[in-house]
């Protein structure tokens, strides 16, 4: 963990609602995440909210399995962070809710994997976050967004008919303890 937690806790003492978490996700989390990945055949693999790269890290070292991979994290002391750690990964320095204006039209398949703290971010960045999701999901035939959310608690509502959560497991070993969530289309 001492890739990020510097530039982790300055960016959380900046900006705590954007930050949305008391410590970056452990190993625990990240093997979990991870093995969700791989529950189907991943596709192009998006990271939105990198952080201090924990979780990237996990990504970055299983991307010869991914037709793509690449990063939003919008919080510059992190972006930067990851930028230097991960010099040949694309790392978009800006809002994840931008995953829609990326040329998709030729995936089949596209995995989120997210880390954003939606219940506490502002409303209007939530709205955009899920629209986003919404769109690049409905020209995807093959589309997951994998979440981890804190007290068992759904993320966020389903943003459109078509997508369902799906309760995964509950990592004890993080702090808080992180349950998995996967939306897919029904």
């Amino acid at each position: 963990m001492s890739h990020g937690i510097f530039p982790f806790w300055q960016a959380l003492l900046n900006n705590p609602k954007q930050i949305g978490a008391i410590w970056p996700a452990g190993s625990s989390l990240t093997a979990a995440m991870l093995k969700e990945v791989f529950a189907a055949a991943p596709g192009l693999v998006i990271e939105l909210g990198g952080g201090t790269g924990m979780i990237t890290q996990g990504l970055f070292d299983a991307r010869t399995h991914f037709s793509g991979l690449m990063v939003f994290e919008r919080t510059p002391s992190l972006a930067n962070c990851l930028q230097n750690r991960f010099p040949d990964l694309t790392i978009h320095p800006t809002c994840a809710s931008h995953v829609d204006q990326l040329d998709l039209s030729q995936q089949d398949t596209l995995t989120l994997v997210s880390s954003l703290p939606f219940r506490s971010l502002p409303p209007c960045d939530r709205t955009r976050l899920e629209m986003s999701i919404v769109k690049v999901s409905a020209g995807c035939p093959r589309f997951r967004l994998i979440q981890y959310s804190y007290f068992k608690r759904e993320p966020f509502p389903s943003p459109a008919a078509n997508l369902r959560w799906r309760q995964k497991q509950t990592v004890m070993r993080n702090i808080p303890p992180a349950t998995l969530w996967v939306l897919e289309k029904t």
